[in-house]
């Protein structure tokens, strides 16, 4: 049976797996290299695991190494949390402090989880986080491989001991400019691996996709702002658009509807902060994912049929309910 693993042994194993270079990691923890890399074969004598593959361009976590990465965060957490019981602090008595890191497709990022955690964070003086935008195919890659400790992704995470809890639906339509003529044959999307545009007019057809002109904008206000100058059409989610785009939907064409997933590594001991995120992304998400940006004049968001202006004749189902 394996002996205990050391403190030291699991901080330098966590900082070599977030850097994944020897020489900064050693850096960071104002050690030599060699005596770095003692610490992680012995760990890896102790579990009898090769934790980190060692390549040409730098390491890589084996399944091993991301287990006990998932792992170390949690006694992290754990032991933030212990501490902050037994400590306090007097100016928040209860509070939730530590600090998280989540990812997110672009559209979400700005107009759904900066409001969602915004409440929290300011509830909560001592909790921070790094919050990051990510291309949809990187997302399920940073949170196994423990950059991130939450995604919000529109595509369900197949791996074993991931959680998949829909947050919400997205609804996408069609753009085109309202102040210049629009080159609808030119369709814009993020960058060349974005299929999106695809889909949106697969679940039209079924099985056809218009031949196109392609362009790309990383940023999705930058997208919508490309409409407006008439470069293209592009397909954005409803809740993104408002007066000021100069942007209509394209008659014609039903929303594209999207599942918006939470994801997470299950646990059998969730902190409260950990259960804080979660909460919180699970109770405002969906409000703020079926807002309407306020797309009349006044105060109250106008209907999304209106928003629409789609020629019902041709629509094969009507649009799911808000």
């Amino acid at each position: 049976m394996p002996s205990r693993l050391s403190s030291a042994q699991l901080e330098s194993f966590m900082v070599l797996a977030r850097e994944l270079k020897f020489a900064r990691a050693a850096e960071r923890l104002h050690i030599s290299q060699p005596a770095l890399t003692k610490r992680i074969q012995n760990l890896e004598e102790v579990l009898g695991q090769v934790l980190f593959l060692r390549l040409r361009g730098g390491l890589e976590l084996t399944e091993s190494g991301r287990i006990l990465q998932r792992y170390a965060v949690s006694v992290e957490h754990q032991e933030q949390e212990l501490l902050d019981s037994l400590v306090g602090d007097s100016a928040d008595p209860g509070g939730v402090a530590g600090f998280f890191r989540l990812a997110a497709f672009s559209s979400a990022l700005r107009s759904v989880v900066l409001p969602a955690l915004g409440q929290l964070l300011r509830a909560n003086p001592r909790l921070t986080c790094h919050a990051l935008k990510a291309e949809a195919g990187d997302l399920h890659d940073l949170l196994i491989d423990g950059k991130v400790d939450f995604v919000l992704s529109l595509a369900e995470c197949e791996r074993m001991g991931v959680a998949n809890v829909q947050i919400g639906i997205e609804r996408n339509v069609l753009i085109e400019s309202t102040r210049h003529a629009t080159r609808s044959d030119c369709c814009i999307d993020h960058e060349p691996r974005d299929n999106f545009t695809e889909r949106f007019f697969l679940s039209q057809t079924g099985s056809t996709v218009p031949k196109m002109r392609r362009a790309y904008f990383d940023d999705i206000y930058g997208l919508i702002d490309a409409v407006s100058e008439g470069i293209g059409r592009a397909v954005v989610p409803v809740h993104l658009v408002r007066p000021e785009h100069a942007v209509r939907a394209v008659e014609g064409y039903r929303p594209f509807e999207v599942p918006v997933l939470l994801q997470f590594h299950r646990q059998p001991f969730y902190t409260r902060l950990q259960r804080a995120v979660i909460d919180t992304l699970t109770g405002a998400c969906p409000t703020l994912l079926k807002a309407n940006r306020m797309l009349g004049g006044d105060d109250a968001a106008i209907a999304d049929d209106a928003l629409l202006a789609a020629d019902t004749r041709r629509q094969r189902t009507p649009p799911a309910a808000p």
